[in-house]
């Protein structure tokens, strides 16, 4: 009886133990979809649909300047605005799939996440390997975070860029084709 006693008690206490590692293991998964979800919104709040008009624009004002501007010399001040400018227009693909990376590597995670949570409560799949999945799982997090991050930083320069540059360099190209004309 008293072995009996032992034994049933060593499985109570393995078996709670487990539970607390689940229920730790169930709450990281929780975590990292929260965060999930906060890079979701961010990213649907900062999403800016005329990126690509912005990049025709550009290109428009560019060639406009390039075909039309007829002097053998360009002021610096000059230059360095149309410098910035094409480095801002060039940087646009760059962003976009930036961010389409960031959408799918949500989508990837989100799924991945879920049947992880799902092998969890199940008690299926490698349970020893569990904490290294999650480990991983939060290294490709941490990283998605750092490019949801940039790509904000970007956008944002991109943005500042083209406000400030545009309306000029929009308005002297347009200027020089009235030269050209008269």
């Amino acid at each position: 009886m008293r072995h009996f006693l032992l034994i049933l008690s060593l499985l109570i206490l393995v078996y709670s133990c487990s539970d607390i590692n689940k229920n730790k293991r169930i709450e990281r998964i929780s975590s990292m979809e929260k965060t999930l979800d906060s890079m979701e919104k961010i990213m649907n709040a900062n999403k800016i649909d005329s990126l690509a008009e912005m990049q025709l624009a550009a290109q428009g004002v560019e060639l406009r300047i390039k075909n039309n501007y007829k002097l053998d010399t360009i002021n610096l001040e000059f230059g360095k605005k149309m410098d910035e400018y094409k480095r801002m227009r060039r940087a646009i693909p760059k962003l976009k799939g930036n961010w389409d990376k960031v959408k799918k590597g949500i989508g990837e995670m989100r799924k991945t996440l879920k049947n992880l949570k799902t092998d969890i409560e199940n008690n299926s799949g490698k349970r020893e390997k569990y904490d290294e999945y999650l480990k991983f799982e939060q290294n490709k997090l941490n990283q998605l975070c750092l490019l949801s991050n940039e790509c904000q930083k970007g956008q944002k320069k991109i943005l500042e860029s083209y406000m400030k540059l545009h309306p000029e360099l929009y308005q002297f190209s347009m200027e020089l084709i009235k030269e050209g004309n008269t």
